[in-house]
């Protein structure tokens, strides 16, 4: 893979609630994408810390469109958010738009009450990339972000709408968080969910965590060890939600509430310390999708796409092989011979 061959474009939209978002696309330079995916990264990290992965994604042969915003609480969103002098700022406010800016947001994510609706507004705008492109669209996430496209397609009530459901061609989660490897305890968990009941939702808590966990990678560990925007802190609402929405997935409910017809993709690390292998394994075992594959990776931790190579690599591949049979593309390296109503456990 080389580096020229990728487009990379940062840019902040106006998302929900008039809120700028950072976001960051990743595409081929000079062929057209084979598919789009939209990506919602994990808890206490940034979608630049995925720029190595998915520049592997969207040069030849793989050639995807790959669109990731830092939620809120998260990265450049929150951590830097634009200010009322800001360039886009000013030409927001031209347009006759309103804007509302960010304050003291680092870590406040407002729980999934904003997330889902977040996600789904990003899904309607990418959608309209993807059909402009004459391609598929994939909602893709990772750790916290894997629950969280796991529970935005199951939920009881909108949002999101069946319509924006229907807008996707298939979901990938990558090593999601619907139990911790090593849980917090039941009083703990209430204890945050009842703070962030009565109004304590936006307390900040620590959250430590072994950074020798993410990965075999001691460089991209230290890497993220030592980036101020994956310090290891969280609200108590966005703490409380991701630990009780993430547990609400491993139940016949959840199961059972997955659109049939959608495919899934869900890989995970045999070994991961952080985010519990066997409840990955459970839901793809139990989801009620006719199309379904689930990898899991033998010894390989947390973060998967990390690891030391070949690993990222190889799970660039599997990821490609499986969009492109479904949005109607081949790779030179070979198609995945997984046949729609199969799964691979």
């Amino acid at each position: 893979m080389s580096q020229d061959q990728v487009s990379v474009k940062e840019e902040w939209v106006l998302g929900p609630e008039n809120t700028p978002f950072y976001t960051k696309t990743w595409s081929p330079r000079n062929e057209q994408p084979k598919a789009c995916i939209l990506f919602v990264h994990g808890f206490a990290e940034h979608i630049a810390r995925y720029d190595k992965f998915f520049s592997i994604l969207s040069s030849s042969p793989y050639l995807f469109h790959i669109t990731a915003f830092d939620q809120r609480g998260h990265g450049k969103t929150s951590h830097t958010p634009l200010t009322a002098s800001s360039e886009q700022v000013q030409a927001w406010k031209q347009e006759g738009k309103s804007v509302k800016l960010e304050k003291n947001g680092k870590r406040r994510t407002g729980g999934w009450a904003k997330v889902m609706p977040d996600i789904e507004w990003f899904v309607k705008r990418e959608s309209l990339v993807a059909k402009e492109l004459g391609t598929r669209l994939f909602l893709h996430g990772f750790s916290m972000g894997g629950a969280q496209v796991l529970a935005f397609v199951t939920r009881p009530t909108s949002p999101p709408s069946k319509e924006t459901i229907q807008l996707l061609s298939g979901v990938i989660s990558g090593g999601p968080l619907i139990r911790q490897s090593k849980p917090a305890s039941f009083v703990q968990v209430k204890a945050g969910s009842i703070a962030a009941g009565i109004g304590l939702g936006n307390m900040l808590i620590p959250t430590p965590m072994d950074y020798s966990h993410l990965s075999h990678n001691d460089s991209t560990n230290q890497e993220c060890k030592s980036d101020p925007f994956c310090e290891q802190l969280g609200s108590l609402r966005g703490v409380a939600d991701m630990l009780n929405g993430g547990a609400s997935l491993d139940s016949s409910a959840g199961w059972n509430s997955w659109p049939k017809e959608l495919p899934l993709l869900l890989y995970h690390g045999g070994e991961d310390n952080i985010c519990s292998p066997e409840a990955a394994k459970r839901f793809g075992e139990n989801v009620q999708a006719n199309d379904k594959k689930v990898e899991i990776i033998p010894g390989m931790y947390h973060e998967v796409h990390n690891e030391l190579s070949p690993t990222p690599e190889n799970l660039a591949k599997t990821i490609a092989d499986w969009v492109h049979a479904r949005s109607g593309q081949n790779t030179q390296n070979g198609v995945d011979q997984t046949a729609a109503g199969q799964s691979k456990l």
